[in-house]
């Protein structure tokens, strides 16, 4: 398991982690309330499971990394048009990497995806890591935050960020270290044919 790299995890599928649960998303708002909440319930689970294998496959421990960071975005060909240009990034996070992921599943990311079914997600996870200190993974949290703000603009002036983010993350002030952080931050080459602008109706709340 490698420091300062990305572990990616594409194409995850909300529609087929309720399927390998035994449920059917198109009909989701046809279930009792009963039914929803086992459906999303064993839906997390499904999605977890896939998570972990696939970060195993690349050797990275994803649950061994408390002090992660990690990008949500959408699959090809979706992304979002933000203030300044299109990204697929809809969250960056920090932490305990699958610890936050549950989380966020268990919440308003799974709304999220709802909302846009038949969309597909990706996952890019890394540990980081800069000599003397114990934060740095807080600082390149900041330091995505903005330069996604600086590139995309976010949604509007108040919404500055991904879709889902709240705000800026904290800035520890550590000088040092590379741009390493920058790689899910990017456009891959591959040109998204879709791009998804929320309506006033769609204003998400932050994970």
């Amino acid at each position: 398991m490698r420091n300062n790299h990305w572990y990616a995890v594409r194409s995850q599928s909300l529609a087929i982690y309720a399927r390998n649960a035994g449920f059917d998303l198109a009909v989701y708002h046809d279930y009792s309330d009963g039914a929803k909440e086992e459906l999303r319930k064993r839906a997390v689970n499904e999605a977890l499971d896939a998570i972990y294998l696939a970060c195993n496959e690349q050797g990275f421990d994803v649950y061994s990394v408390k002090r992660g960071v990690y990008v949500i975005a959408l699959s090809n060909p979706l992304s979002v048009r933000y203030s300044k240009y299109r990204s697929q990034v809809i969250y960056i996070g920090m932490g305990n990497i699958m610890g936050r992921i549950k989380l966020h599943f268990s919440n308003r990311l799974f709304d999220f995806m709802l909302s846009v079914a038949g969309a597909n997600f990706d996952f890019h996870f890394a540990r980081p890591a800069l000599p003397g200190t114990a934060m740095y993974y807080k600082q390149v949290e900041h330091n995505m935050l903005k330069y996604f703000h600086d590139q995309y603009g976010g949604l509007y002036e108040k919404r500055r960020y991904p879709i889902l983010n709240r705000n800026a993350g904290i800035n520890m002030k550590y000088p040092g270290g590379t741009d390493w952080w920058k790689r899910p931050l990017k456009a891959s080459g591959r040109r998204p044919l879709w791009e998804l602008t929320p309506t006033k109706f769609g204003d998400f709340p932050p994970l």
